[in-house]
C-alpha cells in the first residue's frame, strides 16, 4: 500500500469518478491517487461485477501503476435479513463476488449489513442510535453467522463492515465476537448528527478504512470543500497524529468533486506533512 507523502495512511478515491467503465476509472485515478476502492453494484437488471479477464486486466494495471485496492461489495446484499430465503441467497452472492474480487488482491473488502431495508440514498430521519425498539439481538446473531461463513469460504478475505444509517456502536459485536473490522464512514456520521471526534476516539483502533465526503443537510457524497475548513482540519490532523495506517477514501463521484476534495484535504494536513 502506497501512503500519502509524509503520512501513515493511503489516500484513495472510488472507481466511479469517470463514468461507469471500471478499467478506465482505475487507469485515470492512478494519475492522482495510489489506492482505489472498487465500488460494485448489483441489481436484478444490471451489475458491474468483473469477469475473469477483467480481473486479470485490473490486477495487471494495479501492478503496473503501483496501486493498491479495496473492494466495496454491492450495497444491495442483505446478509442479515429476517427472511431466510433472502438472507441465504444474498450471502451466496456475497461469497461468489468476494471470491472473484480476491483476484486483485485487495487489502480488504467492505460490506454493508443492513438493519433496515437496503437503500443507496439517505432517508431523512432514518438514522438509528437507540436499538431498544429494534430486533438488534436477532440482527447481530444473523449477521455474525453470515460474516463468519463469508470469511470461512473466501480464502484470505479481510472483511470490513460499514456504518450506514446507524451508529457504529451497533456494529461492535461484529469485531468483538466476529471476524470483521470497521470501515468508518464520516459522512454517515454527519447525516446522523453524530459527533465525529468522539467516534474517531472510540473506534479508530478498529478502523481500517475511512470514508470522507461532504454533507449539506441531507445531501451526501459532495466535495469536501463544502465542509467547514476548521472541522475538516481537526479530523485530518487527528488521523495524522494518531498514525492511522489504513485507507482514507474520498468518496465522491465526479472529477470536479475529486479535485476540490483533494485540494481541501491537502489544505487540512499538518503543515509539516
Amino acid at each position: 500500500m502506497r501512503r500519502e507523502a509524509g503520512l501513515p495512511f493511503a489516500l484513495s478515491a472510488p472507481s466511479m469518478v469517470f463514468g461507469v467503465n471500471l478499467f478506465e476509472n482505475v487507469r485515470r485515478l492512478a494519475e492522482v491517487v495510489r489506492h482505489v476502492e472498487i465500488v460494485l453494484f448489483s441489481t436484478p437488471g444490471l451489475h458491474n461485477i468483473p469477469g475473469r479477464s477483467d480481473i486479470e486486466a485490473l490486477a495487471a494495471l494495479g501492478a503496473e501503476e503501483g496501486l493498491s485496492f479495496s473492494v466495496h461489495l454491492p450495497a444491495s446484499y442483505d446478509i442479515a435479513s429476517r427472511d431466510r430465503t433472502v438472507r441465504e441467497s444474498h450471502l451466496e452472492r456475497a461469497i461468489r463476488t468476494a471470491s472473484v474480487m480476491q483476484g486483485i488482491r485487495p487489502l480488504h473488502q467492505v460490506l454493508h449489513v443492513p438493519l433496515t431495508r437496503p437503500t443507496l440514498t439517505h432517508i431523512p430521519g432514518s438514522y438509528i442510535t437507540d436499538p431498544r425498539d429494534r430486533d438488534i439481538n436477532g440482527w447481530h446473531r444473523r449477521g455474525l453467522k453470515a460474516l463468519s461463513r463469508l470469511c470461512r469460504e473466501v480464502d484470505g478475505l479481510k472483511l470490513l463492515v460499514e456504518n450506514i444509517n446507524y451508529s457504529p456502536v451497533l456494529l461492535e459485536p461484529f469485531w468483538k465476537d466476529g471476524p470483521a473490522k470497521l470501515c468508518l464512514d464520516v459522512g454517515h456520521l454527519l447525516l446522523g448528527r453524530e459527533p465525529v471526534m468522539p467516534a474517531l476516539d472510540r473506534w479508530l483502533h478498529e478502523t481500517r478504512e475511512i470514508h470522507l465526503h461532504g454533507v449539506l443537510g441531507d445531501l451526501e457524497h459532495l466535495s469536501l470543500a463544502v465542509l467547514p475548513a476548521a472541522r475538516l482540519r481537526r479530523w485530518v490532523r487527528c488521523l495524522a497524529g494518531a498514525a492511522f495506517e489504513g485507507v482514507v477514501n474520498l468518496e465522491v463521484f465526479s472529477p470536479e468533486d475529486l479535485q476540490s476534495s483533494l485540494a481541501a484535504f491537502r489544505e487540512a494536513l499538518p503543515s509539516d506533512s
